[in-house]
């Protein structure tokens, strides 16, 4: 269980609080605390909710498995609405059973407005369950909402992205949760933050269970119930009225046909090979028309951003901070071009690049060094650049001319053992090398050092200098190195297991 890691700080702080001689600030780290467990549970259920948007109604699956029975739609319909909350009901549950009974026991003291650890197990199991619920029964009923209200070409596609944002958000909430405190806690429930925040409607609902004799308290206990017993309303009468208009969905076709995309036809202003234009549009239009992989890409936005806003909360330096986004910019652009491109699409089409490889591999490499670099390109320089040039002036152009060249850098390192076309190899799930696992907790853990350094670099004109040649020089060697390898290098489609694995035949 995860809530393990933090009993012994949660312990020690507590023992010290519990001994003060005023109740205030262990009754501020308490609701801290409490607000930022319930963040974080309802962020986990939101985000399982989110990642599994297409499975809250029946889909085509469960039709033609269940259609050939003596069955009505509305069976099929209250069937897997049963199943989603027998589901949910077990990951909620898993989810608070050790925190609903380890932090009313670890924040027990003098202070407590409760004694008894039974109510305040009860009012922690209880506040933080039914934060979960409200967000699992509001994602079900907005899809329902949305499912009664668009044409289906248009549902298709506005879910598509909507799961996407969503997948985001609550990738934002699950990071940023780390950074409540007792500051944080008091600025939020101020009336003009705390009427739009869910997590603190259900933190008043929290500490008027536990005794809390605060009228301010109360009524954003009201206010949690009236949303979690609209959300479960609204889910039961989206399920109620949808079942014939989502049969009409599923003939129709929710995903549609997507549009082809403007951009392929200003290829060849700036792809002149032919080759290059075609791998750019295929990576294009598999972004575009692919849901997965576009949800993919907007969770790790979502995580970014979140890592970026907790990070400028310790920042004061404005030079500092702009490095700070660089650097989390281009680790989640480098960290998630690698995870997506290894996510296949349509594993039957790839014979097209088998059969032409050896014709336009160059090329291909050449393509999608380019795709990479022109989105590289435009989130570390051109939409941060103007805004960081005009704050701090040539400290900025700087600043952007030392990341261009880490960048070219580390984008070769992280692709230098790179041997596949986008979207068309094969995956084995886990099959990561250790040294590119230690790699990234290693740079995510060396942040700290590595920012001071760039720091510094940037405050001596002569170290700036030396490192820009040293870096540009690198980089030069290294690309040449890699394109040299790109003419003998044949490209791989199927992932299989090392060879000590396949001896034990655990495919079959």
């Amino acid at each position: 269980q995860w809530f393990l890691l933090f009993i012994m700080p949660l312990h020690r702080k507590y023992e010290h609080l519990t001994h003060l001689s005023t109740p205030h600030p262990y009754r501020e780290a308490v609701r801290a605390d409490e607000l930022w467990l319930i963040t974080l549970m309802m962020s986990a259920v939101g985000l399982l909710t989110a990642i599994k948007w297409q499975s809250l109604f029946p889909d085509l699956r469960d039709y033609r498995a269940l259609g050939a029975l003596p069955l009505r739609s509305w069976q099929i319909f209250a069937a897997k609405l049963a199943a989603l909350l027998v589901v949910a009901a077990g990951v909620m549950g898993t989810l608070n059973f050790l925190p609903s009974f380890g932090f009313p026991a670890l924040s027990a003291g003098r202070w407590a407005f409760q004694s008894s650890l039974a109510v305040r197990v009860w009012a922690h199991a209880g506040a933080s369950l039914a934060a979960c619920a409200f967000f699992f029964f509001g994602l079900i009923a907005l899809q329902g909402v949305l499912l009664n209200l668009l044409p289906p070409r248009v549902f298709g596609r506005v879910t598509g992205y909507l799961q996407g944002c969503l997948v985001a958000v609550m990738l934002g909430l699950l990071v940023m949760s780390f950074s409540v405190e007792a500051r944080i806690t008091n600025m939020l429930l101020q009336p003009e933050w705390a009427r739009w925040l869910p997590p603190v409607w259900f933190l008043g609902l929290y500490q008027s269970l536990s005794g809390d004799p605060d009228s301010a308290m109360r009524v954003l206990a009201n206010r949690a119930e009236a949303a979690l017993a609209f959300a479960v309303v609204l889910t039961l009468l989206t399920y109620l009225i949808s079942y014939r208009r989502h049969q009409a969905l599923l003939v129709e076709g929710i995903n549609g046909r997507a549009k082809d995309s403007r951009f392929g036809s200003k290829l060849h202003w700036l792809l002149p090979n032919p080759r290059q234009q075609a791998v750019v549009s295929f990576m294009t239009q598999t972004l575009a028309r692919s849901s997965y992989h576009r949800m993919i890409v907007i969770g790790y936005a979502g995580l970014a951003l979140a890592l970026i806003l907790t990070g400028f909360i310790g920042l004061g330096n404005l030079l500092g901070r702009f490095l700070y986004l660089h650097m989390i910019v281009l680790l989640f652009l480098l960290i998630g071009a690698r995870h997506l491109f290894s996510l296949p699409t349509e594993l039957k089409a790839n014979w097209i690049f088998q059969i032409t490889e050896s014709e336009g591999r160059g090329a291909w490499m050449h393509a999608v060094d380019r795709f990479v670099l022109f989105w590289g390109a435009a989130l570390l320089l051109v939409i941060p650049s103007p805004l960081e040039v005009r704050l701090l002036g040539w400290r900025g152009v700087a600043e952007a001319a030392l990341f261009l060249l880490l960048g070219l850098l580390t984008y070769e390192w992280a692709f230098s053992s790179w041997e596949k076309m986008p979207f068309t190899c094969s995956h084995l799930p886990g099959k990561t090398p250790i040294w590119m696992i230690l790699a990234v907790f290693g740079l995510i853990g060396g942040m700290v050092v590595l920012h001071s350094l760039l720091l510094g670099t940037l405050d001596n004109n002569f170290a700036f200098a030396a490192v820009c040649v040293g870096l540009l020089a690198a980089w030069m060697r290294v690309h040449h190195t890699r394109q040299q390898g790109w003419a003998a290098l044949p490209l791989k489609y199927d992932e299989l297991p090392e060879p000590a694995v396949q001896e034990l035949r655990l495919l079959r």
